[in-house]
């Protein structure tokens, strides 16, 4: 009997008063991934009892071994092949800016350098002053930003 225990851990019981967390139980319960409600609380608690320990204790212990076995291969409809797919796109975002970033801070100096070379005054530019968006820009950024939001 102690071996059956330590094989499926310990046994307890309750009882769930919240309406609206059964609610959402039964939700859970209607994915097909989701076999039995004891699937849902286990995972529930693996999500939730971190950020509870957190706000009580200040601490948080997430363990890449501790993963539930029906989270592991999906979250949210997502597999593993497209969050890595994901991941991949974000690295190359973040190369791509810190290259165009490069750049920028080069075109810059250069610039800094001809206004010096020339005799002009480059104290609005250095400053920053003349760092707003031309108009056909912010058009641009306003409007992609509003399709990103529907």
């Amino acid at each position: 009997m102690a071996e059956k225990k330590a094989k499926i851990g310990v046994e307890k019981h309750i009882r769930i008063t919240d309406e609206e967390t059964n609610k959402q139980i039964d939700r859970v319960l209607e994915l097909p991934e989701y076999k039995s409600f004891n699937q849902v609380v286990n995972d529930a608690l693996f999500y939730g009892l971190p950020m509870l320990c957190e706000k009580l204790f200040g601490e948080t212990k997430l363990h890449e071994e501790q993963t539930a076995a029906s989270v592991r291969g999906q979250v949210g409809g997502l597999d593993e092949k497209s969050f890595n797919i994901i991941v991949k796109l974000l690295k190359e975002t973040v190369l791509n800016v810190t290259i165009n970033k490069s750049i920028l801070s080069s075109v810059f100096h250069d610039l800094k350098a001809i206004n010096k070379a020339l005799n002009l005054d480059g104290e609005q530019y250095e400053q920053g002053l003349m760092s707003d968006t031309p108009d056909y820009l912010y058009e641009y950024e306003m409007s992609g930003l509003k399709k990103m939001r529907r």
